[in-house]
């Protein structure tokens, strides 16, 4: 396993876990990135501390820093 931050721009994963506590991970979860479902990197900022990514529809700005949290294989 790896974390999404470690993806590559214009790849698809599927998600296997949000690891952490706090609220972070709970607005992680309440965006619908939950196990099992599969997310894609569209871009990357230039220096790497902004991704946008894709996931049931929609698109996500998130920090690299709360991505790191997130599991995919």
């Amino acid at each position: 396993m790896m974390s999404l931050c470690d993806g590559k721009v214009n790849k698809t994963y599927r998600v296997v876990g949000v690891n952490g506590q706090g609220k972070e991970t709970r607005r992680l979860l309440e965006l619908g990135i939950i196990a099992g479902q599969p997310i894609k990197i569209l871009n990357k900022s230039s220096l790497k501390k902004v991704y946008l990514v894709e996931i049931r529809g929609y698109l996500l700005s998130v920090k690299a820093s709360i991505l790191k949290l997130v599991q995919v294989a």
